[in-house]
């Protein structure tokens, strides 16, 4: 890792049963973008630039082949298609999904509302190789923060302080993996850059349409200090070892005591913090917390701990109202 990189990076997490499972297996959660709680986050903007209607029709087709390609991959397996017979088979499927997309804007632009159909023709183009770049790049995303103090993520990620928040250790993951988010940048992309990469592989266009499509976002934002890993939606082991749970000032004693348990109580290499009140300001500080014997401690298989979640769920939730939650 470059200096520049943080050594810690932490997950605010509400309660829930992704969450205990997360803690008990050692998981991370891939989130899809579509569930953002912000509609511009992971939503790129492809301009023309130089490129002719006709080079944006083929930037469309190499987009859609490569796409198919990829969908089609394990059910033309099955059908044992080879060499040449396959990548026939795979033109065939990519352009006819073109052919048929480019005649439902034919057919539109006849409508003779339409005052300029050139123009009209060659936004519809850009809209859909927009549509491609989401679906080249529906891919899952980890949402990390450098700070483990803030008031806003608490309240937002952290179910109002009823929850915890997660210290991994970033020194552990590969300095290519985890990418630093970009606030108030353009979401912009070029045909041009698009084509570089989809054409020639060019690794430079790669991480431009990588920082457009998943890497920025409002500036509004910027008070979260984000870093992202990208990988396939859903749970999967964590690439980093904990190293610290801190719980919120109003999580319930039961549920620290039982992940203070689950991680061996007094043996645990994992460190417990808890926020505390602050006493004047709005500043939050935190105080390490330790399970020692005055604990009982709380020997639950993983099915009665989601039980147990469970009731504590129903009574920490009669005055939450929760808000979408996809960011750190």
């Amino acid at each position: 890792m470059t200096s520049k990189e943080p050594k810690s990076l932490y997950k605010y997490l509400g309660f829930s049963d992704r969450m205990v499972e997360q803690l008990y297996h050692g998981k991370v959660y891939f989130a899809d973008p579509g569930t953002f709680n912000d509609p511009l986050d992971c939503r790129p903007v492809v301009v023309a630039g130089s490129q002719s209607t006709d080079e944006l029709q083929l930037l469309l087709k190499l987009m859609v082949l490569r796409r198919v390609e990829k969908e089609t991959a394990a059910s033309l397996k099955r059908l044992r298609l080879r060499g040449e017979k396959l990548e026939i088979h795979r033109a065939k499927l990519g352009n006819s999904e073109v052919n048929e997309a480019i005649r439902g804007i034919e057919y539109y632009i006849t409508d003779p509302d339409i005052r300029d159909p050139a123009a009209y023709f060659k936004q519809a183009l850009l809209n859909l190789i927009q549509d491609e770049v989401k679906k080249t790049h529906a891919t899952g995303v980890l949402c990390l923060s450098e700070k483990v103090d803030s008031p806003l993520m608490w309240s937002h990620y952290g179910q109002q302080h009823r929850g915890v928040c997660i210290e991994y250790d970033a020194s552990k993951l590969a300095s290519s993996s985890i990418r630093r988010v970009v606030y108030g940048g353009d979401r912009q992309i070029s045909a041009d850059c698009l084509l570089k990469w989809i054409e020639g592989g060019d690794l430079i266009s790669q991480h431009e349409v990588e920082r457009a499509s998943l890497l920025t976002k409002s500036s509004e934002w910027r008070y979260e200090k984000e870093w992202r890993l990208l990988g396939p939606i859903g749970l999967v082991r964590s690439p980093a070892p904990i190293k610290s749970v801190t719980f919120g000032m109003n999580c319930p004693s039961a549920i620290a005591e039982s992940i203070m348990s689950m991680f061996g109580g007094e043996k645990s290499a994992v460190k417990f913090w808890k926020i505390m009140e602050p006493n004047s300001n709005f500043r939050l500080k935190r105080k390490r917390v330790y399970f020692d014997d005055s604990m009982k401690p709380i020997h639950y298989s993983y099915s009665e701990m989601f039980d147990d979640l469970d009731t504590l769920l129903v009574e920490s939730s009669l005055d939450f109202h929760p808000q979408p939650t996809s960011t750190p």
